[in-house]
């Protein structure tokens, strides 16, 4: 099962949903590589939705993405969470998503990553004149 959470992940969540939106939005204009292309906004906009939609089913009933054990699954599909509220995507429209995100974001250490990170995120954006959506 965790396998099939890591893999999921990897095939849906980053490179067809969150991961595509937060590349035209973000990293396109941070390695010079062009505007965010509207087709690609787009259909990663449609595939987060769906996806969202599988993940959210698969959350009912269950504390953690596995079931009742926290694994490196939920640390993988989590990580995105942040990156999908920051470039708009609807995670709101998903409880269940929201109730286990929440459960994952209370723990110590992954408040301390974010808090790190939008440390590092503010330096970064001050130095080039918050001129970026952040990813």
């Amino acid at each position: 099962m965790f396998c099939a959470g890591f893999f999921w992940k990897s095939a849906h969540w980053d490179a067809e949903s969150c991961g595509m939106v937060a590349f035209e939005k973000g990293s396109k204009d941070v390695l010079g590589l062009g505007p965010p292309d509207p087709a690609f906004i787009a259909r990663g906009e449609q595939n987060f939705s769906r996806f969202a939609a599988v993940l959210n089913d698969s959350l009912k009933g269950k504390t953690w993405v596995v079931g009742n054990r926290l694994t490196i699954a939920d640390f993988s599909i989590g990580g995105l969470l942040p990156t999908a509220e920051r470039m708009e995507l609807p995670v709101g429209r998903f409880p269940e998503i929201c109730r286990w995100y929440e459960r994952l974001a209370s723990l110590p250490a992954w408040r301390e990553a974010l808090a790190a990170r939008d440390v590092a995120l503010a330096s970064w954006l001050s130095k080039r004149g918050g001129q970026v959506r952040a990813v």
